[in-house]
């Protein structure tokens, strides 16, 4: 499994990314500081399986990133994203940019066996 954690806080990347490494077997764990990098990580041909992407980052936001993202032909898209919020977004929000859970921090075990199930 293949997982981008999308944060512009070092140091919870650090945590995540060791979390993840500790609770995932056989998982590969990219960090990326805000959605360009990630965009361009995708046009490059790479795939990712999960996301978890924070909503305030510097040079492209969250809410950038998913505008982007949606228009992305089906083969360059991240499978399921998780977005990380601090504040309610509302209603639609999730399927407009097909999200597929909204959620707070921090990351949990309970988290962590939300985004690798097949559900």
């Amino acid at each position: 499994m293949k997982i981008a954690l999308i944060d512009d806080d070092l140091t919870t990347n650090f945590i995540n990314k060791n979390k993840l490494k500790k609770e995932v077997k056989n998982c590969e764990v990219f960090t990326f500081g805000n959605g360009k990098e990630t965009m361009d990580f995708l046009l490059e041909g790479n795939k990712l399986d999960v996301a978890l992407l924070d909503m305030n980052m510097p040079v492209m936001n969250g809410l950038e990133f998913l505008k982007k993202h949606s228009k992305l032909e089906k083969h360059l898209k991240i499978k399921r994203i998780f977005l990380f919020v601090e504040q309610n977004v509302v209603e639609d929000f999730k399927e407009k940019y097909e999200l597929s859970q909204i959620l707070k921090k921090p990351l949990t075990k309970e988290i962590i066996d939300l985004i690798t199930s097949d559900k």
